[in-house]
């Protein structure tokens, strides 16, 4: 919807843009006038701005997002939806970054978390959008709007994020996904040895209240009570501004916490590859980019028990907590572990999060699924990676 937002959608967007100029002419439905070089700069990517046509998906969602930022997220990603589908027969083929909308067949979608607000399921608080109230008339307005029908969904070519996005996906349509890790830029990493990296924590996202960077303030407190001397950087785009002030406030009593905001790449690399930890704080991600490049640059991440990001950390207990007290334990006791140090770190680092995650295989495996959906517009899912190679280990990235 807002490519200015630079998140990990954000990302996934450019990536797919850059990977589908190759062969095709593609434009872009967006509710805003992207700055394209900024967003190249930004996210290291090579998007020809000029071979790409952007405009704006009608005029009622891009005048929401203009006036209320967020605020009606979701009723502004059913009008997107419901103008792609309006414009359908103009193109070959419809290609969604922001999770299911209500396409007819022929499309490609790529699900960071459903949409389905009427589908039941355990986790369904924590999974749509928290301006959603369950049964509200804002809801059955979205739902409606949105007109995303199961048929649909189950006739075109899903993605997801993550396997617990999968999973998620599959309760809500009937139908699984293929698993398409998004893109991770190791380019710019290095594996710098342990005992020139400062003692410090990094945090990297968008400033908004779903993050809890409050909480990762409590959390850097408590490794520091209990004799570490370590530190803080904050680092992302506000999104939020009230809860920015929030953090501010708790920052400016603490030297050791550092609200960076939005920083240059170059600057975000270099404060990852010269410290020793990461730190996560949303609950339910659904996949975790920021967790995925912290451990490209060789810091070790800590993250919530819950979502698609255990897959980076590899399922390792020391390193996914369930309380700000449970995390606080956890870092002080790798903190003081020299050993438990180099065995958590060993399975990352810039070559392992490649192989795993890495750019090339995400835009390779992006042509290869939107040739294949080109070629049987009626395709589903299963269809249509059924005799698709295995994912290669990315030689380079």
């Amino acid at each position: 919807m807002d490519l200015m937002s630079k998140g990990g959608g954000e990302a996934v967007a450019m990536n797919v843009l850059e990977a589908l100029q190759e062969d095709h002419r593609v434009t872009v439905l967006t509710l805003t006038d992207p700055d394209l070089r900024e967003l190249n700069d930004y996210f290291d990517t090579d998007v020809d701005i000029r071979d790409l046509r952007v405009e704006r998906a009608g005029h009622l969602a891009p005048w929401l997002n203009r006036q209320f930022g967020l605020k009606y997220y979701v009723l502004q990603n059913a009008l997107l939806g419901r103008y792609a589908r309006r414009r359908s027969d103009d193109f070959d083929l419809l290609v969604s970054t922001i999770n299911e909308l209500g396409l007819e067949s022929n499309s490609v979608q790529y699900v960071h978390f459903p949409f389905d607000w009427t589908v039941s399921c355990d986790e369904r608080e924590h999974i749509f959008h928290p301006t959603v109230e369950e049964d509200s008339f804002y809801e059955r307005l979205a739902t409606r709007v949105a007109g995303v029908e199961r048929e649909d969904i189950q006739q075109n070519t899903l993605l997801a994020n993550s396997d617990w996005t999968a999973d998620v996906v599959e309760d809500a349509y009937g139908t699984r996904p293929r698993v398409l890790h998004p893109p991770i830029d190791t380019r710019e990493f290095e594996d710098r040895p342990w005992e020139e990296r400062e003692d410090g924590i990094v945090t990297v996202g968008r400033i908004e209240r779903s993050k809890r960077i409050e909480e990762l303030i409590r959390i850097t407190d408590g490794v520091r009570e209990r004799g570490h001397d370590t530190h803080l950087h904050v680092i992302g785009p506000t999104v939020d501004e009230e809860y920015r002030e929030e953090v501010e406030a708790m920052a400016a009593s603490r030297e050791y916490v550092e609200l960076e905001g939005e920083v240059p790449r170059e600057e975000l690399v270099e404060r990852i590859c010269s410290h020793k930890y990461g730190v996560h704080g949303k609950q339910y991600e659904h996949f975790g980019m920021a967790v995925a490049e912290l451990a490209a640059g060789g810091a070790i991440p800590f993250v919530p028990d819950d979502g698609g990001q255990h897959a980076i950390v590899n399922d390792r207990e020391e390193l996914l907590y369930e309380s700000v007290a449970d995390a606080t334990e956890k870092i002080s006791a790798v903190a003081a572990d020299p050993d438990l140090q180099r065995d958590l770190r060993e399975p990352m680092g810039p070559r392992a999060i490649r192989r795993r995650f890495g750019r090339e295989r995400f835009q390779h495996q992006i042509r290869r699924i939107v040739a294949d959906a080109l070629d049987r517009p009626s395709a589903s899912v299963s269809e249509t990676t059924a005799d698709a190679p295995a994912e290669k280990p990315a030689s380079g990235d």
